[in-house]
This record gives C-alpha cells, structure tokens and sequence, in this order.
C-alpha cells in the first residue's frame, strides 16, 4: 500500500487528531497482524499441502515466536484463496482426564455450535461431522482444512478421535487436510505414538514436521520494520501507516523504523541469548516496537531521531531477557 505523505511542508496527521483516536489504535491493543516474511514462508508451505489435499503438516516452535497469530493469518488467507475450501481455525485445551468427548467439543466450539456442551460422546461426533459436512456443502467444498492451534495439549485420545473425524469426513466425500502449530514437545508425542505403534495418527497428522522459525534474521526484522513504516494502515481508508501516524513530523521530514534496523536488532539480539539461535521471539519484537511507538511519540518533531538507550529500554520493557533466561 503507497503512504501518502502530503504537501512536503506540512504532515497529514497532526498530534491532536493521533491522540483523539489512539485509544482505537491497533498497535495500542496489539491487535493487528503485519506480513512478515516469516508468515509467508509459512504460508506458502500451507498452501501447497491444502493444494494437493495432503493430509495434515505439525509446525513447531518454542512460545511467543507468533504461531498463533500466524494460524490467524493463514485462515483468513486460505479463505481469500481458496473460497471452496473449508476453513476451521481450533484453539485446543488440555483435557483434565482423557475423554472421547474432548476433541470433538472443540471442534464444536471452534464452530460456535450451540450443542457443543452435550455430554455424550456419540451425540458429539454425530453433531461435528454433520456440522462440518454441511458448512462445507454451502460453498461447495469438497475439502477442509482445520487449523489446531497449540497442538502439543492434545492427548492420545482426543487425537485418536481426531483420526475417527478424519475417517468419517473422508467417507462422506470430505477430504481432510489438518495444519497444527505446536510446541517442540510434540516431537516427544511422536516418538511416545511410534513406540505404541499408533501409526495411524502419525500417518494423517504428524508424518510432516516443519520447525516454525521466529524472526531469523536481520533481513527478516528490515521486511517487518518496513510494513510499520509503508504497509500498514490506520485510521483504515487514511493510507497512513502506522509509523506516520505515531511520528507525523518526523515522518514527513524522513524518518523511519527500518533507518534503525541494525541498531534495532542487535540489541534485540543481545537480550534473546542463547535462544537467538531459533530466532527472536515475534511477541517481543512487536512489544518492543509498540513501545517505541507509544512512547516516544510527544518527541515527533522534525529532528527527531532513536537513540542506542531508548531502544534498548524499549528491549527491556518487552521483557525478553528475563524470557530468554527461563528458556535457557
């Protein structure tokens, strides 16, 4: 998306207007998603399973590396891109015993099915089968992918009912394609199945182990800092980017996030650690960056600039240090 900057001498956004309408901005709240070149490698792995209907791929990683966020994206670009597909994206839970119903009331839930509480377990597979097969009728799908977010608090059973919905769905001319993002512990799950030789869940859902990868490198971060500063947009329709709209003067007269790119990442770098070698965790990336953000943004001027302590008290305020020493 271009920026739109405006008459060279005077900015689109002026201080007041960004603190009238800060409290409803994304980067305030976190909630937004920014296409960082990690999502789209990931993304692009997707889409070729979905594709040529593989049956199911496991991406893993340690937390905060932004699994989650990027289950969200790719729901919503497997819906852009494949509008005859399915798409469910699941948040699983731990069962506090093992359960046949588990699996199936997430599946429900994950549908806002309104009999997704319904005690008994045959009653529950009869309602997640029917449910999907006819949302999937509507749009004329003869595939759906389900999307299972922190796989690895699965048990054998809720996946073992995991193969009996993939069965059933397959029986009823319903190809089934599941995508999970999990925590590394899932390869200790898989080496558990193939010594009670349950083969049957490795073969539909943990054949395919893809280690999801933070932000790996240096390059990566650039791609990121550059869609704070160009691809972003808010208000929605203003094409002000989120870097305009937080620093309108000193956007105008040139600055950027990425100009601040090397400085940025190494210290970033320095407080990941020893876990820097998976990658910087993507929560901490944008934590720091949303402190930057927000709390330098009385100082817009056009002389403004970032210096080496403001950046690494920003590092210090997303925590991630403290992070990196309960993984190490």
């Amino acid at each position: 998306m271009p920026s739109r900057t405006g008459p060279a001498s005077k900015p689109l956004f002026s201080a007041d207007m960004r603190e009238k309408t800060l409290g409803s901005h994304p980067v305030r709240g976190g909630d937004y998603t920014l296409p960082t070149p990690m999502m789209q490698r990931t993304y692009a792995l997707v889409r070729e399973q979905v594709w040529a209907r593989r049956t199911g791929t496991v991406f893993y990683a340690s937390p905060r590396m932004g699994k989650t966020r990027c289950a969200i994206a790719i729901r919503d670009l497997l819906r852009q891109e494949f509008p005859n597909v399915y798409v469910t994206l699941l948040s699983t839970r731990p069962s506090p015993r093992p359960s046949t119903s588990h699996m199936l009331r997430l599946i429900l839930e994950a549908e806002s099915h309104v009999l997704s509480r319904r005690p008994d377990a045959d009653l529950l597979f009869g309602n997640a089968v029917a449910d999907i097969r006819v949302k999937a009728a509507r749009i004329g799908a003869k595939q759906y992918v389900l999307l299972i977010d922190e796989m690895h608090l699965l048990n054998d059973v809720d996946l073992q009912q995991l193969v009996c919905f993939h069965n059933q769905l397959e029986l009823q001319d319903l190809r089934m394609t599941a995508i999970s993002f999990a925590q590394p512990e899932i390869l200790h799950r898989r080496t558990s199945l193939l010594a009670n030789n349950a083969r049957q869940i490795i073969a539909r859902f943990l054949s395919d182990t893809l280690q999801f990868d933070g932000c790996a490198s240096e390059g990566d971060f650039g791609s990121l800092l550059r869609s704070y500063d160009l691809a972003s947009e808010y208000p929605e329709g203003s094409g002000i980017t989120y870097t305009q709209f937080f620093f309108p003067i000193a956007y105008l007269a040139g600055f950027r996030l990425e100009n601040y790119r090397a400085s940025m990442w190494e210290a970033l770098h320095r407080a990941a650690g020893s876990i820097a070698a998976q990658g910087v965790p993507m929560e901490h990336i944008c934590l720091t960056i949303e402190e930057l953000l927000l709390s330098l943004r009385r100082q817009d001027s056009p002389d403004f600039v970032l210096s080496n302590e403001e950046i690494d008290a920003a590092v210090a305020a997303s925590k991630l240090r403290s992070f990196s020493d309960v993984l190490s």
